[in-house]
């Protein structure tokens, strides 16, 4: 017998999630009620949700419940071959939408897959067919008919007496076609139409001769763009405001009322909204379930991201990672403003336009970003050691990322920026490079080498200070002139203990540090870790030190 996959019910972020489990027969997954099998379809993806379809005997009703989005990724993963059973159940509505999506070039209906469309439909049977030219709009149907033919003769020239009419048989038009395969399909959809629906095959025809090409084109795409703008999918010029950045520090929560009758007529989307996970701040404030009105939010603020950004709508994985960074800067700004009260971020959540605190999350990234391209414009640049670059590039990469130093607490590696504690690492460090550019521009008592040098690496700002603090030592007075080899042993001589690094040394740095930037104490301890490892591997069989990092030394 047939086994299906049950997935195990598991409580995830803002829905009940489902995941892979035993396997059961048809008798038992049909035994589950028909909202129980319509959440196991919402929760997989191509052909396994094909199959939970097929073999439910709820499919005709199941089918068109899906939200329009749904079946049109669905339709998109399986290909023709095994979407046929789907679009011959589907609804009126949603084909409109695959239309919407598929068929147009810009503003322009496609010719190729427009005719490609109307096979596909074909395809679905007669039933179908007949059903679909009662349903659909018939501007709709009329516009993708007449990219494919022209009708040179209609009724009124149909006359009892005219000898020719012997030659026409039963047909009441007189039809050339764009091309072979369009007399083909669209031949076979007008039959199909004459026989069984002849009243409305009489008011397509007529609306095909009386209609002028480019206004009926204009038409259709301007009511087509109000169908798509009512599930947030609009124009990417349009859609790029939702970039548009607002100040962090004056932002106002509120304002946002009942959101039902932007949802109404919406199908709920689960399946969409389900394809990632909330996670932090925003999965505690919507774990018990996403209602209609926000889930329908959700949809129409992704959709917009994906129209800004130009995301295929018909990638699962485009899509479920537009879902997952649109949740993870959501809960950006929610932990911003609410820290980690969960009443508070509830309250503003459920209060404030989606759309605002996604601007507000992304704004908050943005700020730290025009601070990064400050930094990475500046002259101090490339003098930075390298974890101090890596931090910069990381930064102004799309999205964001955290460049973090391995630490007792944490290992070292790239991470999102999606939470305060993150943001506030970000600032953090952001903070300590501008005072880095403070110290060497304007407080130290010398100027930056040249980055380009003979003999070494690239200079950077630890190996610059580390020179000065090694001439120093050397009384030769506080400047990055470039060391010689033999004055290597003499550095460690004076500066370790024991074969560790002195104390008093430590504290000398420390308290000179103190003196230029109180800010700049985390330089101080970079600098002794690096002075640490430069003089440990030094031995005495060698007259080089084997270098950790990009270090301002050259050795002659």
């Amino acid at each position: 017998m047939t086994k299906i996959t049950l997935p195990e019910k598991r409580q995830v972020g803002h829905l009940t999630l489902l995941r892979q489990g035993r396997k059961i027969s048809l008798n038992e997954y049909n035994a589950l009620t028909i909202d129980e099998q319509l959440s196991m379809v919402h929760n997989t993806k191509g052909k396994e949700k094909y199959d939970l379809l097929i073999n439910s005997k709820y499919v005709e009703k199941i089918v068109p419940q899906l939200h329009p989005q749904e079946l049109y990724l669905t339709v998109n993963s399986l290909g023709t071959e095994y979407s046929l059973e789907l679009l011959s159940l589907a609804s009126a509505k949603q084909i409109t939408l695959l239309l919407d999506l598929d068929c147009w070039d810009g503003d322009t209906l496609s010719p190729i897959l427009s005719l490609a469309w109307l096979e596909i439909l074909l395809g679905t049977g007669e039933e179908k067919v007949c059903e679909l030219v009662r349903e659909l709009e018939p501007e709709i149907l009329t516009l993708f008919l007449k990219k494919h033919l022209i009708i040179t003769r209609g009724l009124e020239a149909y006359d009892d007496d005219d000898a020719e009419n012997a030659k026409r048989l039963e047909s009441l038009y007189d039809v050339q076609y764009a091309s072979e395969n369009a007399a083909k399909v669209i031949g076979a959809i007008l039959k199909i139409w004459q026989d069984r629906e002849q009243e409305n095959y009489l008011l397509i025809m007529e609306m095909i001769r009386s209609e002028n090409l480019s206004v009926l084109e204009e038409e259709v795409y301007l009511i087509r763009n109000n169908r798509l703008l009512d599930l947030g999918i609009v124009p990417t010029s349009e859609a790029r405001a939702i970039y548009s950045y607002i100040n962090p520090d004056t932002f106002k929560p509120g304002g946002k009322p009942d959101f039902r009758l932007e949802a109404e007529d919406v199908q709920l989307p689960a399946a969409l909204i389900a394809c990632a996970e909330p996670q932090n701040l925003l999965a505690e404030i919507i774990a018990g379930g996403v209602d209609h009105e926000t889930g329908c939010e959700l949809l129409f603020l992704a959709n917009r991201r994906m129209s800004a950004d130009n995301i295929d709508l018909a990638d699962d994985q485009d899509v479920a990672e537009t879902f997952q960074s649109t949740y993870d800067i959501l809960n950006l700004a929610l932990e911003f403003l609410a820290g980690k009260d969960r009443e508070t971020a509830k309250q503003i959540f459920h209060n404030t336009y989606l759309l605002q605190l996604f601007q507000l999350g992304h704004s908050l990234l943005k700020r730290c970003q025009q601070q990064a391209q400050d930094i990475a414009s500046g002259r101090l640049y490339p003098y930075f050691d390298y974890h101090d670059q890596l931090f910069i590039d990381s930064l102004l990469q799309n999205p964001a990322v955290l460049s973090l130093n391995e630490a007792a607490e944490q290992p070292a590696g790239l991470q999102k920026i999606t939470t305060r504690e993150q943001l506030e690492q970000a600032q953090s460090k952001l903070k300590q490079m501008s005072a880095l550019e403070a110290l060497f521009t304007s407080v130290l008592p010398f100027d930056l080498p040249a980055h380009e040098y003979e003999g070494g690496d690239h200079p950077t700002l630890s190996g610059v200070f580390l020179t000065a603090v090694a001439n120093q030592l050397l009384e030769r007075g506080f400047s990055p002139v470039p060391l010689v080899k033999d004055d290597l042993p003499l550095l460690r001589d004076k500066t370790f203990t024991d074969g560790t690094l002195s104390e008093s040394f430590k504290e000398n740095i420390h308290s000179s540090m103190a003196q230029y930037s109180v800010e700049c104490r985390f330089f101080a301890e970079f600098c002794l870790d690096s002075w640490e490892q430069i003089f440990t591997s030094l031995n005495e069989a060698s007259t080089e030190a084997t270098f950790h990092g990009e270090l301002l030394v050259t050795i002659k």
